[in-house]
C-alpha cells in the first residue's frame, strides 16, 4: 500500500492519499493533483456557502429567492415556513457543513476505493461469492463505518432520544430541535474517505468535488443515505430555465396580479416540474426536513448550488455594470 503525501494549492490542506503499491506513477500524479483541486474547490464552495446560510440565518431577506428554493429542493422546506422550522434547519445545515469543514482542513486521509479495510475487503468478497457482487463497484465513494463505532454511536443517540422522552412533553421537542442542530456524534470516523478515481473522473472536476464533499459529511458530520440526487444533481441552472418557459405562460394566465405575485407562483411550478424529474427531491419532501438535513447528496448539492448565487453587493454591482465576467443567473435580478 503506498501513501502519497502533498498539499492543495490554493488552501493549503495537507492529505494524504493510499493508492496499491504497483500503482503506475502516472495514475499517482493525477490522483495527488485531482485530489488538491477538489480540496480546494470544496474548501472554497463550504466557505461560501456557509456565509450565505449565516446571513440568511438573521436576516433572510438579504439572499436572493432562489436561497430558499434550493431549501425546499434539497431539503423538503415548504416556501412559508415559520421561522420555528427555518432557523432549525439552516443552524443545522451550517452545524454539518461547518464539521465537515473543518475535518476536510485536518489532514484529511483519502484512499482509493481498492484500500477498503481488511474486513470490508472479507464483507465484499462474501458478497461476490454468494452473488451479490462488490457494492463498491459502482459507488464514487465511501467511508467505511465498522461495528466498533456504529454500536457506541447507536446507543449514543439513543440514550440521547430516551432522555429527552423520559423529561417529558416539551423537552421531546427541544431535543429533537438540539438533534436537527448538530446530531450526538462528535468525532469524525476512523476509516479515512475513499474515493472511486477510475469511475469519479469521467463525469468531471464539479461531479468529484461534489463527491468529495457528500463523503466529507459522512466522516466528519455523520450523515447517512436516504437518496442520491442525479450526477448532475445542480439545480440552479434548470430553475432558470424552467422559470424563463413558464413566465410568459403565467404572466398571460393570472393578468390581475402583480410580476411579483406571478414571479412567486412560477417559482413553485417550476420546483415542482424539476422535483418530477429526480426522485432524490420527492424523497427528500417524504421524509421531511429532520431526516433530509442528514442526507450526504442534499448537504453536497445544496453546498454547490448556493456557493454559485451572488451576493447582495455583488447583485448591486451587475447593475452598475462593474462585476465583470461572473455569471449571475437573470431570475436573480428579478427579485
Amino acid at each position: 500500500m503506498a501513501k502519497l503525501i502533498s498539499r492543495s494549492i490554493k488552501h493549503g490542506v495537507s492529505f494524504s492519499v493510499l493508492v496499491e503499491d504497483d500503482a503506475s506513477a502516472l495514475f499517482q500524479t493525477k490522483v495527488k493533483k485531482s485530489c488538491g483541486y477538489w480540496l480546494d474547490e470544496a474548501q472554497a464552495i463550504l466557505n461560501r456557502a456557509m456565509k450565505v446560510c449565516a446571513t440568511a440565518l438573521v436576516t433572510p431577506d438579504k439572499v436572493p429567492g432562489t436561497f430558499h428554493n434550493l431549501l425546499s429542493y434539497y431539503f423538503g422546506l415548504p416556501a412559508d415556513s415559520s421561522s420555528e422550522k427555518y432557523i432549525p434547519c439552516l443552524n443545522a445545515i451550517i452545524s454539518r457543513l461547518n464539521r465537515t469543514q473543518a475535518g476536510l482542513k485536518k489532514g484529511v486521509e483519502l484512499a482509493d476505493r481498492e484500500q477498503m479495510p481488511i474486513v470490508a475487503k472479507l464483507q465484499t468478497s462474501v458478497m461476490k461469492k454468494i452473488g451479490w457482487g462488490d457494492p463498491t463497484d459502482n459507488m464514487a465513494g465511501f467511508v467505511w463505518v465498522d461495528i466498533f463505532e456504529s454500536v457506541p454511536n447507536y446507543i449514543s443517540k439513543t440514550y440521547k432520544m430516551k432522555k429527552a422522552q423520559w423529561q417529558g412533553g416539551n423537552s421531546l421537542i427541544s431535543m429533537l430541535g438540539g438533534k436537527l442542530n448538530g446530531g450526538g456524534y462528535m468525532k469524525p470516523h476512523y476509516h479515512p474517505v475513499h474515493l472511486n478515481f477510475k469511475k469519479i473522473w469521467p463525469k468531471g472536476d464539479i461531479y468529484c468535488t461534489v463527491t468529495l464533499i457528500h463523503e466529507g459529511t459522512h466522516k466528519f458530520a455523520d450523515t447517512v443515505d436516504h437518496e442520491y440526487f442525479k450526477d448532475d444533481g445542480s439545480i440552479v441552472d434548470k430553475l432558470d430555465e424552467e422559470i424563463g418557459k413558464l413566465g410568459p405562460l403565467y404572466l398571460n394566465i393570472h393578468k390581475d396580479k402583480s410580476s411579483d405575485e406571478v414571479f412567486k407562483i412560477v417559482e413553485q411550478e417550476a420546483l415542482k416540474m424539476l422535483r418530477g424529474q429526480d426522485n432524490a427531491a420527492r424523497k427528500m419532501q417524504e421524509i421531511g426536513v429532520m431526516n433530509a438535513v442528514n442526507n450526504a447528496d442534499s448537504l453536497a448539492w445544496f453546498a454547490y448550488d448556493v456557493a454559485q448565487l451572488p451576493t447582495e453587493q455583488e447583485i448591486g454591482k451587475v447593475v452598475g455594470n462593474i462585476l465583470g465576467n461572473r455569471k449571475i443567473h437573470p431570475s436573480l435580478l428579478n427579485q
